[in-house]
């Protein structure tokens, strides 16, 4: 995801392809006011920066101004022949502050993440922990990796349930009661606090070796001084080898993949500012941008919080010899840009599942931001009323497609493939960053799966259209007590 510090485009492309209608905003009620401005502001935003926006030019083109904005965005964005969506992460959210809370790290949170299980043979699911954040309200409350969740509130946890039931009890800052797999019950109440993506890292010596290990969850901006001075402890450690953990890091900020990047890659490349990433941009963006490349550095600016911060990774390049990442399907955007854009210059092995297979970055714009953009173009009482009626509407829209440095996307169509299979198992007995954990093991030690105890269980999905984050797991009986 691209943090939005883009010089605008001109107003005259920018504002291609706006709403065509009869009648002045002004003779429209509340709620039509509000749709108006809202359409205007996601119909502009794909019109200029949708990278596939050549594609879906007659679905723009049929945009109305009293369309309901997110299922029109879903409706619109790219899909393929039999209709099914190319693009699945374009989206209009009216929550933008939550929405960018998300990418952020800030937000209303119990501290805890899970994977869903469900039983082969009923809709009955489970939810398990698979890590916890330090000085979460979940740590607070016992919860552990491998602790799993059968009933929030006292509603059972089904297939068809669980995304609504977490989101109204288990992260609605309310109080919250947990039934365990095993009887007991746990309390807990959400609170608004920084997720802290850099979850766990340490040095691991086997067999001769210094192993870093890292376990990343999130490219936020705000981890970039705590990354760089993990790996400045990693270097003075002496690592000659890492294994970086992106198993549940599902993206982040382009900047910060960047500067992770930097101190991945051999220090020749970077010392030479080698091309690190490429940037595909749909027709317009290309005509007014030019192309886009990115070169392995030393020194960031980005914004801290609307101020600008420069920081440097010099002297925090570990200069491993090999990189071993530990992927799921939950791995995607900037984690498979990462991948993507440091595999022709290291050694790379990659542990665990097909990636999630976004290929694309977008960027993030609320209402108000586009209309300042736009604002010499409207008259004070439009941008009044168009500040007011889109205040917390925003638009997180694909612009781009990441390339290495030849101009391959190595994650397009359907993510990046492993070196060595194994299913992650929270379940499993260890903590993650524990030798033993089950995908850590198979990193250090280089096996196959098979060569492991029965502990490694294979998944299979269930419906993946219908319930992405649902696992049967078998042979175990995941509601044995």
């Amino acid at each position: 995801m691209k943090k939005v510090t883009l010089v605008p485009i001109l107003f005259c492309l920018l504002l291609t392809g706006c709403l065509k209608h009869n009648e002045p905003w002004e003779k429209l009620n509340d709620d039509e006011q509000e749709l108006y401005f809202v359409n205007q502001f996601g119909v502009s935003m794909m019109n200029s920066y949708y990278l596939w926006n050549q594609e879906v030019a007659d679905a723009l083109k049929t945009w109305e101004y009293n369309s309901e904005p997110i299922s029109k965005t879903k409706e619109v964005r790219y899909k393929d022949e039999q209709g099914r969506d190319i693009d699945q992460w374009t989206q209009m959210t009216s929550n933008f502050a939550g929405f960018q809370g998300q990418v952020t790290g800030n937000t209303v949170s119990s501290g805890m993440e899970y994977a869903v299980y469900a039983d082969s043979a009923t809709s009955e699911a489970a939810m398990v922990v698979t890590y916890v954040y330090a000085g979460s309200p979940a740590e607070l409350a016992g919860l552990k990796r491998g602790d799993k969740i059968v009933a929030l509130n006292n509603n059972a946890i089904t297939t068809a349930n669980y995304k609504q039931l977490a989101a109204a009890t288990l992260n609605s800052g309310m109080p919250c009661s947990l039934k365990m797999a095993d009887g007991s019950s746990k309390n807990i109440l959400a609170k608004e606090m920084y997720l802290n993506p850099v979850h766990l890292h340490k040095v691991i010596e086997k067999d001769g070796r210094k192993i870093g290990y890292l376990h990343y969850t999130s490219y936020t901006l705000k981890s970039i001084p705590e990354l760089i001075k993990v790996f400045k402890g990693f270097k003075d450690a002496g690592i000659s080898e890492l294994v970086l953990d992106l198993r549940y890091n599902g993206g982040g900020y382009t900047r910060t993949s960047e500067v992770l990047a930097s101190m991945l890659a051999p220090v020749s490349a970077v010392d030479d500012g080698c091309i690190y990433q490429r940037d595909i941009y749909n027709t317009k963006l290309t005509d007014a941008w030019g192309e886009e490349v990115t070169k392995f550095s030393t020194e960031f600016t980005y914004d801290d919080e609307g101020a600008e911060r420069t920081v440097s990774t010099a002297g925090a390049n570990p200069n491993v010899s090999k990189i071993y990442v530990i992927v799921s399907r939950n791995t995607a955007s900037a984690s498979e840009a990462n991948v993507c854009g440091l595999l022709p210059y290291t050694d790379m092995k990659l542990i665990g599942e097909r990636t999630c297979g976004k290929f694309c970055g977008g960027i993030i714009v609320d209402g108000p931001t586009f209309y300042d953009w736009v604002k010499d173009e409207l008259n004070k009482k439009t941008m009044d009323a168009a500040v007011k009626y889109t205040d917390n509407w925003g638009i997180y829209v694909m612009i781009s497609r990441y390339a290495d440095k030849d101009g391959n996307t190595l994650s397009m169509p359907s993510g990046l493939t492993p070196d060595i299979m194994v299913s992650d198992d929270p379940m499993d007995g260890y903590e993650l960053g524990d030798e033993n954990e089950t995908m850590l093991s198979v990193a250090l030690n280089g096996l196959p799966p098979k060569t492991l105890s029965s502990r490694s269980v294979r998944h299979e999905a269930l419906d993946y259209s219908q319930h992405p984050e649902v696992r049967i797991l078998t042979p175990r009986n995941i509601f044995a007590k």
